[in-house]
């Protein structure tokens, strides 16, 4: 038969089949799923089909399942055609993966192509819902129970990140986009250059450096749908595993009709594996055993191996000759493989040229906002505005240990960034070493010499402001979970392997954890803090005020003998404010000309709300004389949350606070609301924080500023036109009318925004105040303030008459 004949559309489907009846006699595969489609259709009946089944060989079973076909007639043969085009993976010899070449033999010659006679057939209904078996009934069954075994693998996978969170209210955890890169990795010979010029950045662009870039987007479904077989590789954490799950989730939902079948092996459980001796007890035994027709469903497995797939996650070594088998092809040979391991351990031989390898890279900056927005909502500022955090969530494993610490509404004290990092690290212990939580306390213990030599080696590497971990001295896989490998290519045929942490912060932690196994350090490192050269190790000090700290969740008392720990918190606190005390830095600055610290009132705030301290607290407030000088700050919501700690520890003296150019988001004020009762509302503060509340972008909480002064709204006689046009928002927005007090702070006139202002908000005003600087004497105040008061009282008086006079000339009052 000729292409041409093949498609012709004009033939019948009777006259379609007797015309390829010789090829379909000798291709035609799996007679059984035809049969029973037959069967199913009502073409055949019982008696027909157990007739064709009593055939003594293929050949004959196809002959005989023609003719009777044919003999039906032309809707038949319909019928047949229909099956042969919706089975064809199966029923039919699969097609060459590459076209034959071109020949001179005539093309009577040439082997007749199936795939093809099948597509030039023109169905009349091109959509049809009838669901056609494609395989033996007790595969399709088989497939039914392999789809709701990985529904439950990937359901448990969610349920067990999900039970992290506190409270009634946990998040609905799914798939979140992960960068994926199929490029090359970065040259080995490379890695010595960047990590040179990375150390020689900022600390703000170091930490942004960990947050990969998005990529053109690769989806699991590509990943799934693609026929290569596919080796994710990447960091511990960072989200292979949540991939796979991702698959496997995609593939028991899909609506397809096709018959295939999906396998996942955790090979971090590799004892069951290991025992595995056949295709049968791997698949079977391990996995998942069929319910009935057994061999059957093997035998399907063999014969069409290219509608397997297999994940093998977290592949380390060849735990199984049956696991090398498929990975050599010597099983299953067109079968899908998917494997997943740590870039430290690929093995080139037993990968190379057969598996495309992607890089599981993490969550791009955006995807880290959508995260956290899926995860906290409105607490999601807490993170965003703290960039050691929204860098470490790249990292998918940390981003759910931020979000899990961050939603617990009922813990027993506020959630410090150290105690995130001890739940990181006793989570990665824990998921690592297949550990029960009720277990890992003890797990801990035994593990005291591989976590303190890890800790070391960071230390000395932060001291030289390096990542690059060289001499690791253990390879332990609990403590290598913190780390990620770097391959330096020393020479042709030697690459060496070298190890950096997740994330610098991570390293600083551990630094910090040795750092208080050897007290006799600690004066020292907090001196060199004080040089420039040595300032980046500040970043260590406040992760050693909270693991001081006794409270859950505990690490340092599984570590350190508790003794040993509280001798180091007797003096260690006070060490640390007399050290970075600001009037001492500031006359170690005079007197050095090399110190490059600032160390600030925030920074000793930060570390005080870690220890969670009082007593510490109060020591420092002592030092400063109960001042707290915030001016010129920039407060996120985690300062202001350190520093209302501190002021709420003062129970018996009220505090000065000075709050001059300060920006504060409403997130962060919210924070010093709550510690305003320990604080003296004195002048200049109402001002300053009335000159905060107005020329904030969010919407604050001026109904609550009111309160705090009897309805009284504070603004300066100088100021930018914005600040008093968005006084007039908030005054006319109020439901009483406002008192306005006016703060002269200079010799100097009120500004005509002001006057405009004012005029336009006198109707919402109850009444109008003057305050000068405390600094004036009586006399100064009566000579100065008198007279320019009086002066905008007249051209108030002068603006409210020419516009209305009767119901303006009461509101106007003079008043200290």
């Amino acid at each position: 038969m000729h292409d041409g004949n093949m498609a012709s559309t004009s033939q019948s489907a009777k006259d379609y089949v007797k015309n390829a009846r010789l090829h379909l006699v000798r291709e035609l595969r799996n007679l059984s799923v035809i049969l029973e489609n037959l069967y199913q259709q009502g073409v055949l009946c019982d008696e027909e089909v157990s007739k064709i089944q009593a055939e003594r060989d293929g050949y004959d079973k196809t002959r005989k399942i023609l003719d009777s076909v044919t003999k039906k007639g032309e809707a038949a043969c319909y019928v047949l055609l229909k099956i042969i085009d919706m089975t064809r993976k199966r029923t039919l010899e699969r097609p060459p993966l590459l076209p034959e070449k071109s020949s001179d033999a005539p093309t009577e010659s040439k082997k007749f192509d199936l795939h093809h006679w099948i597509s030039c057939f023109s169905f009349k209904d091109t959509h049809v819902d009838v669901n056609y078996l494609q395989g033996p009934r007790p595969c399709h069954r088989y497939q039914e129970k392999l789809k709701s075994k990985v529904k439950k693998i990937s359901n448990e996978f969610w349920l067990t990140s999900k039970t992290l969170f506190g409270g009634n209210k946990k998040p609905d955890l799914s798939y979140t986009s992960l960068v994926l890169d199929t490029e090359e990795s970065v040259s080995p010979c490379k890695i010595k250059k960047l990590k040179k010029k990375k150390s020689n950045m900022s600390r703000p662009k170091k930490l942004r450096k960990y947050i990969p870039e998005e990529k053109p987007d690769i989806s699991p479904t590509e990943l799934l749908e693609t026929d290569k077989n596919i080796l994710l590789v990447g960091k511990p954490g960072i989200g292979k595993t949540t991939l796979t799950h991702e698959m496997l989730r995609l593939w028991a939902e899909r609506e397809s009709k096709e018959l295939d079948y999906m396998f996942y092996f955790d090979m971090r459980e590799t004892s069951h594996i290991r025992n595995a001796k056949s295709l049968e007890e791997l698949l079977f035994g391990v996995f998942c055993e069929p319910d009935d027709g057994k061999d059957e469903v093997l035998q399907d497995i063999l014969r069409h191996s290219d509608n397997v797939t297999i994940i093998f996650d977290g592949l380390t070594d060849l735990c199984s000759s049956v696991v090398e088998k498929l990975l050599k092809k010597d099983l299953l040979p067109l079968a899908k493989i998917i494997i997943t391991c740590r870039a430290d351990e690929e093995d080139e031989d037993l990968f190379s040229g057969n598996f495309d390898r992607v890089e599981v890279k993490g969550f791009s900056e955006q995807t880290i906002k959508t995260y956290l927005s899926a995860t906290l909502g409105e607490d999601q500022t807490k993170v965003l505005s703290n960039l050691e955090l929204v860098t470490l969530c790249h990292v998918p494993m940390y981003a759910l240990m931020v979000a899990a610490c961050f939603s617990s509404k009922d813990a027993p004290q506020p959630c410090t960034i150290t105690e995130i990092y001890i739940n990181i690290v006793r989570f990665f212990l824990q998921i690592n070493s297949k550990t029960k939580k009720k277990d890992l306390n003890s797990f801990i213990k035994t593990k005291r010499e591989e976590i303190l030599s890890l800790a070391e080696v960071a230390f000395l590497s932060a001291e030289r402001k390096t990542v690059n971990l060289t001499d690791l001295p253990c390879e332990d896989s609990c403590v290598l979970s913190f780390l990620k490998p770097l391959l330096i290519k020393e020479a042709v045929t030697e690459t060496i392997t070298t190890h950096a942490f997740l994330h610098y912060t991570v390293q600083e932690f551990f630094a910090a954890l040795w750092l208080l196994k050897n007290p006799d350090k600690i004066r020292d490192v907090f001196q060199q803090c004080l040089k420039e050269e040595k300032k980046h190790m500040k970043h260590l000090i406040p992760f050693m005020c909270r693991l001081l700290n006794e409270k859950s969740p505990s690490l340092m008392k599984h570590l350190i003998p508790d003794k040993d720990l509280k001798n180091t918190s007797n003096w260690f606190f006070k060490e640390l404010i007399n050290t970075f005390h600001p009037h001492l830095c500031e006359q170690e600055e005079a007197d050095t000309e090399d110190s490059g610290l600032h160390v600030d009132i925030l920074f000793l705030c930060q570390c005080l709300y870690e220890s969670q301290s009082p007593e510490a607290c109060i020591y420092l407030l002592d030092k400063l004389d109960y001042h707290l000088d915030l001016s010129g700050e920039s407060l996120d919501p985690y300062p202001c949350c350190a520093v209302a700690y501190v002021v709420t520890q003062s129970k018996e003296r009220k505090i000065l606070m000075n709050l001059e150019d300060v920006i504060i988001s409403e997130q962060g004020m919210r924070q010093l609301f709550g510690c305003l009762e320990n604080v003296e509302w004195c002048d200049p503060l109402p001002r300053q924080m009335w000159e905060i509340f107005l020329v904030s972008e969010k919407q604050m909480d001026f109904v609550s500023l009111l309160s705090l002064d009897g309805n009284q709204l504070h603004l300066p006689v100088d100021g930018e036109k914005h600040l008093f046009e968005r006084a007039v928002e908030i005054i006319q927005r109020m439901p009483t009318k406002v008192n306005v007090c006016l703060y002269w702070d200079r010799k100097t006139s009120a500004c005509q925004s002001l006057c405009e202002s004012l005029l336009e908000a006198l109707l919402f005003i109850s009444s109008l105040s003057f305050r000068g600087p405390e600094s004036w004497s009586q006399e100064k105040y009566h000579g100065t303030l008198e007279r320019e008061q009086k002066r905008l009282f007249m051209d108030l008086c002068l603006k409210a008459a020419l516009h209305d006079g009767p119901n303006f000339y009461n509101l106007l009052q003079s008043g200290p």
